[in-house]
């Protein structure tokens, strides 16, 4: 069992989860990509003779360099991050080693913003705002945000209803 699933509440149930999507990753992807075009480098044919003598070396090097820094920035895009809908609350958290967490009280919420720009239309991700009073929340790169907003939505609608009877 995860974070999220160890500090519901008694009676809280997971009614959705979102995912972030794929296009976070993108500068990982490129940096990886431009590691192995380090292997294509022309080193052989500089005028600096260490240079010459150690091509592959310098390469390889380089390779792992930006594989590293890929690796890292994926992580830090990453990072561990959930966003959860229970019956009650939104969660998010992210972090892998130091966690950082906070909570929405569904019964608090005033508003839930959409936002999707052209390019984030076409792939199908997109911005999620949940207002409270004066706090605002916002979760970027979400996939399908339009099914995490009616989540939302719909949750605070029940939890409205079952106030009301």
């Amino acid at each position: 069992m995860g974070f999220i699933e160890n500090n519901l509440m008694q009676d809280e149930q997971v009614t959705y989860e979102a995912q972030l999507h794929p296009i976070v990753f993108w500068a990982p992807i490129a940096l990886f990509i431009l590691g192995i075009a380090c292997l294509l480098l022309p080193l052989e044919q500089t005028q600096n003779q260490w240079l010459s003598e150690h091509a592959w070396g310098v390469r390889i090097g380089l390779m792992l360099f930006f594989w590293l820094v890929a690796v890292v920035r994926a992580i830090e895009v990453h990072g561990g991050k959930r966003y959860v809908v229970t019956n009650r609350r939104l969660i998010f958290k992210r972090g892998i080693v130091r966690r950082h967490s906070h909570e929405l009280l569904l019964r608090k919420c005033e508003g839930v913003q959409t936002e999707q720009t052209i390019i984030g239309r076409m792939l199908g991700y997109g911005s999620v705002s949940v207002t409270t009073g004066e706090v605002t929340n916002t979760y970027d790169y979400i996939r399908n945000p339009m099914r995490f907003s009616t989540m939302i939505n719909q949750t605070i609608d029940l939890l409205n209803r079952d106030k009301t009877e």
